[in-house]
């Protein structure tokens, strides 16, 4: 009889555990829902606040080298793009934007008026750079780097943020 006691314990000992195994299973599984669920509403919000940016238009008669907005990431994509039209600006520096765009070539024509919206930013995994993709727009080719989708790819470097390379998608 007292074997019969001890494993029907056991029986009820076993199924308590399992039921709050299963609970605590249950609310880690909604908790982390509900974080997944703020992830993504945070995602959102920032696409609806680029979405929303307005299209900055710069003309090489009239560039200033003070940064249109109060925004590190902002200015770094700033300052490439007035570099573009004018690298003898004193902004113009190497450690801040890639060499090409410092070049000087009478092979390619530069650009006399460039446009562009921030539509994303996006983090590179496993790395504290960043990639900021822009709808531009310009008045000529220049290597493809100004017209449609066009990708800055940025690190921070002592407490400011450096393009380090372009790409324009299709």
């Amino acid at each position: 009889m007292l074997k019969k006691a001890v494993i029907i314990l056991m029986f009820i000992a076993l199924f308590a555990l399992g039921a709050i195994a299963m609970f605590y299973m249950q609310k880690k599984a909604t908790s982390e829902s509900v974080e997944a669920t703020e992830v993504t509403v945070a995602t959102k919000e920032k696409q609806q606040e680029t979405a929303d940016e307005p299209v900055y238009t710069y003309k090489a008669d009239n560039l200033s080298e003070k940064c249109a907005v109060d925004d590190k990431i902002f200015c770094a994509v700033e300052r490439t793009v007035k570099c573009t039209i004018n690298p003898d600006m004193s902004i113009c520096n190497k450690n801040y934007v890639p060499n090409f765009v410092l070049g000087q070539t009478n092979d390619v024509e530069r650009p006399k008026e460039i446009s562009f919206k921030i539509v994303k930013i996006k983090p590179i995994p496993e790395s504290s750079d960043i990639s900021v993709y822009t709808q531009s727009d310009c008045d000529t080719l220049w290597f493809g780097l100004c017209k449609g989708t066009v990708v800055y790819s940025l690190t921070s470097a002592h407490d400011e943020w450096q393009v380090t390379n372009i790409f324009a998608l299709e």
